[in-house]
């Protein structure tokens, strides 16, 4: 029994306490109910007033601001003592401005040298020139003068063989003709000393011929060696002289590259070199020019194929507040591993500009946009957050996606109200969908009307402001929001997520 009167005690206590949990959420969910004026508030909400605003569809990236156009500049000389830089960083300079001055001394005497050079080369050139000419002019005096000198001796030879067979053939005729045997005697004895007078002068002959043709051959070639001296000394001299005076223009060329000048107009960036260097190569300075900017940023795979060149772009930084500038796309990458700088160099820019870009990865694809407005907030290195825009819609209706329904045809319809406090009446009115943005639909239609109260299937929805979706979907620095990424899903194609709850926010007016 008291086991029983204990258990019983037990069941009562946890009865009451459920008795007073129960009472308690009673109190609770009852303040958390609505009332019936809270259900009409909520109820009345759900309703907008169409009305007339510009659209536009875009692609979110974050870049950096950088100058349209930089330089490295560097001198062609090297092994030079800095003598003065002429400029600091944040300096402005204009094309054509002297920026460093080096010590020309070394430089002027290499010059001065090189000079004397050119000036001795030709000299001994002239004179070799002079030499080779002397001796050819000597050589074909020689084989003038021993060729006449030959051929006579060869005539004398001639005549004397000529005499000689003569005399022979005229002691022949006459001991023919003798009829004394002692008088043919006598005529033989001279016949034979006749003979060997011819034999002797055959010999003259053959050899005056021999030594003429010999001579002949060795003038000959006396001056075609002294030909060929001449043209070696003229080429060598040639050679010689062309090679001191590129001495000389490498000297000058070097003395002039000391004046080392601004290639473009701009603000000096960076300054690698200081008094009293011995500059030995590399850059010594960058210059970027701040007259016009350009943003370098990623797109990637799912949108770069909505992209390209001319696009409108506006952009956003947080020195420029809220003000929209205006950009223009000027390259878009045809690869990940593809930069703007690639596609300036390949198009031989014989300026040396350098585009700056940002490196890119398998991730994205570099996008190029330039500036197209100029104000005195911009500066190189910003955080740009810029809005690439597909496409734009003026002054058109529109609501949110969740205010179109499909009816039993399968066509587009928006349930129009007839009163902001009774949305279980409307009416049902066809619409063509046009423009999508982040949350909203250009609809049209012949039945559409300004201020008509337009139904959407939400909990609660703020009533329209009065700013064009553009505007709306701007950034918003102030409460912390900044651009989505690049997707082209829906909430997230325009400048900005919207608020928190999954609702859309209330349809701008115009």
């Amino acid at each position: 029994m008291i086991v029983k009167i204990k258990r019983h005690k037990k069941l009562a206590i946890l009865l009451l306490a459920v008795v007073i949990a129960a009472g308690v959420l009673g109190i609770i969910w009852g303040n958390l109910t609505p009332s019936a004026g809270e259900n009409a508030t909520a109820k009345k909400s759900n309703v907008i007033t169409l009305k007339k605003q510009n659209l536009i569809k875009s692609i979110s990236a974050t870049g950096t601001v950088k100058s349209a156009d930089s330089r490295t500049v560097s001198a062609q000389a090297s092994n030079l003592t800095v003598k003065k830089v002429k400029v600091k960083v944040g300096d402005q300079v204009k094309k054509g401005d002297s920026l460093v001055s080096f010590d020309k001394s070394e430089l002027k005497s290499a010059l001065a040298d090189a000079k004397e050079n050119l000036a001795t080369t030709k000299a001994d050139a002239s004179r070799s020139i002079s030499s080779a000419a002397q001796q050819l002019s000597t050589a074909r005096e020689t084989y003038s003068s021993e060729q006449s000198k030959s051929s006579k001796a060869v005539t004398r030879a001639k005549n004397a063989l000529a005499d000689a067979k003569k005399q022979v053939a005229s002691l022949k005729k006459q001991i023919k003709n003798a009829k004394n045997a002692a008088r043919k005697k006598e005529l033989q004895e001279q016949l034979s000393k006749a003979q060997e007078g011819k034999t002797q002068a055959q010999t003259s002959y053959e050899n005056a011929v021999s030594s003429r043709d010999s001579s002949a051959r060795q003038n000959k070639s006396s001056i075609q060696n002294a030909e060929n001296t001449v043209a070696n000394a003229n080429s060598s001299a040639k050679k010689s002289i062309r090679e001191a005076e590129s001495q000389v223009e490498q000297a000058q060329k070097t003395l002039k590259n000391c004046a080392v000048t601004a290639p473009i107009s701009g603000i000096i960036t960076a300054v690698n070199v200081t008094d009293g260097d011995t500059y030995s190569g590399g850059n010594m300075f960058q210059i970027d020019d701040t007259s016009s900017f350009t943003v370098t940023t990623t797109v990637d795979e799912y949108d770069i194929s909505n992209v390209s060149v001319g696009q409108r772009a506006v952009i956003l930084t947080e020195a420029t507040d809220q003000q929209e500038i205006q950009g223009k796309i000027s390259f878009v990458a045809p690869s990940t591993d593809a930069t703007s700088s690639d596609s300036n160099n390949s198009s031989g820019n014989s300026s040396g500009a350098v585009m700056a870009s940002a490196s890119t990865s398998s991730d994205g694809y570099e996008v190029v946009i330039d500036i197209t407005e100029n104000t005195d907030k911009l500066k190189m290195g910003l955080t740009a957050k810029c809005s690439l825009i597909l496409e734009e819609a003026a002054d058109v209706f529109a609501v949110p996606y969740d205010a179109i329904h499909e009816n039993d045809s399968g066509n587009s319809v928006i349930r129009v109200a007839e009163n902001e406090n009774n949305t279980d009446k409307y009416e049902e009115v066809a619409v063509t969908k046009g423009m999508e943005s982040d949350y909203y639909v250009e609809i049209s239609g012949n039945s559409l009307k300004e201020g008509m109260l337009v139904i959407i299937p939400t909990d609660q929805t703020e009533e329209p402001s009065q700013e064009n979706e553009s505007e709306k979907n701007g950034f918003d620095f102030g409460n912390g929001q900044g651009m989505p990424g690049g997707n082209m899903n829906r909430g997230n194609k325009g400048f900005r997520n919207s608020g928190g709850g999954g609702n859309p926010p209330a349809a701008p007016g115009n």
